[in-house]
C-alpha cells in the first residue's frame, strides 16, 4: 500500500500471520506484543481487532470499519495507528492514532486524521496516466487532537464520543511529539527517523498528518530543526512531504536562504519544475547579494536556463 510509504496494509490473514511471527512491541515496554483480527458477529463491515499485551494476561478488543485498512506500529514508541474504511483507489485517508497510557493500562486514541492523497485515484493506477508533481502532495488535512481518555477498548459499534482539544492544547501536545523529532534528528538522513535499525534498513513510513501537524508549529525555535527535517524527508525520496513543511517556512521566513534552496530542490524533484525555477533564482539573487556567489552549489549553476527563466 501507498499510504505513508510503506504503512502495512494488512488483510485478515496478514494481521494473523504477522501475530504469530511476534514482531511488535505496540506499547513499547521492550516485551513483544500479539495481536489478530476477526470479523463482528454483529456487523460484518465491522473487523474486531484484539492485542494481547505481552507479559501479562491483559487482551483488550476494539471493533472498527477497517474496509482494507489495517494496523501499524506508530512513528513514536508506544503508538500504533489504524487505517480505517480504507479501500485501495480511494483517495481519501482516514486514519487513527493510539497510544499506550500506563496509568490507564489501555491503548487511548489521541489523534483522528483524514486528508486526500490525490496520486491514489485509479486514473493513475489502472492506466498509463502520469502523476503530476502537484498530485504528490497530499492535501486537505483535518487533524485533530483528542481529549483524554477514550480507550481502545471502549470502540465497539457506533463507538465511543470524543472531544477535540482546544486549539491551544493542541498545539501544546504537537510541540511535545516534536520532541521526539528533535532527540532523533542530530542521527541525521540515515538515522531513525527515517530507516528501520537492523541490517535491512528500510525506510520508515513518515505519517504524514504528523508532518502537517509540524506546519503548524513553525516559528523562530525551531525552524532550523523542521528544515533539517524536511532537508532528510527530501533526501529520503520523501519530496512531497518535504514541500508540506518548506513551504510553510518559506512562508513565514521568506529570507530563509537555506529554505529557499530546499524547496527549490524538492519541487524539483517531484517534477514541478515552474515552481522549482522562480526560487532557484531567488536563492541565486540573495546568494550573489551576500557575497556569497562561490558557495552556490553546482547543482543549481547547472540550472542556469531556468534560473533565467524564474
Amino acid at each position: 500500500m501507498k499510504f505513508l510509504c510503506g504503512f502495512i496494509l494488512l488483510s485478515v490473514f496478514g494481521v494473523v500471520q504477522a501475530a504469530t511471527q511476534c514482531q511488535i512491541d505496540l506499547n513499547s515496554d521492550g516485551v513483544c506484543d500479539h495481536y489478530a483480527v476477526s470479523s463482528s458477529a454483529e456487523d460484518e463491515t465491522f473487523s474486531n481487532i484484539t492485542i494481547d499485551i505481552g507479559g501479562s494476561d491483559k487482551k483488550i478488543t476494539g471493533g472498527f470499519e477497517l474496509g482494507s485498512g489495517g494496523l501499524s506500529e506508530g512513528y513514536i514508541p508506544g503508538d500504533f495507528s489504524l487505517l480505517i474504511d480504507y479501500y485501495p483507489h480511494s483517495t481519501l485517508i482516514t486514519k487513527y492514532d493510539f497510544r499506550w497510557d500506563r496509568s490507564l493500562n489501555d491503548f487511548v486514541l489521541y489523534k483522528m486524521s483524514g486528508w486526500e492523497e490525490p496520486d491514489r485515484d485509479e486514473k493513475y493506477s489502472i492506466s498509463d496516466e502520469s502523476v503530476p508533481g502537484e498530485d504528490r502532495i497530499p492535501r486537505e488535512f483535518d487533524v485533530r487532537r483528542i481529549e483524554c481518555c477514550v480507550k481502545f477498548s471502549q470502540f465497539s459499534g457506533n463507538g465511543p464520543s470524543v472531544k477535540n482539544m482546544s486549539e491551544s492544547v493542541k498545539l501544546a501536545e504537537i510541540n511535545k511529539d516534536f520532541k521526539y523529532v528533535l532527540k532523533k534528528l542530530p542521527e541525521g538522513e540515515k538515522g531513525g527517523l527515517f530507516l528501520q535499525p537492523g541490517a535491512s534498513r528500510e525506510r520508515i513510513s513518515i505519517p504524514k498528518d504528523l508532518v502537517y501537524e509540524m506546519t503548524l508549529i513553525v516559528g523562530d525555535n525551531n525552524v532550523g530543526a523542521i528544515n533539517d527535517y524536511a532537508y532528510y524527508l527530501y533526501r529520503n525520496k520523501e519530496s512531497a512531504l518535504a514541500v508540506l513543511l518548506l513551504k510553510k517556512i518559506h512562508q513565514k521566513y521568506p529570507e530563509r536562504v537555506v529554505a529557499i534552496l530546499n524547496l527549490a530542490d524538492a519541487y524539483w524533484d517531484l517534477g514541478m519544475k515552474e515552481d522549482a525555477c522562480p526560487l532557484y533564482a531567488s536563492y541565486t539573487d540573495k546568494m550573489n547579494a551576500l557575497g556569497k556567489s562561490s558557495r552556490i552549489p553546482a547543482s543549481v549553476k547547472d540550472k542556469n536556463y531556468c534560473i533565467k527563466r524564474g
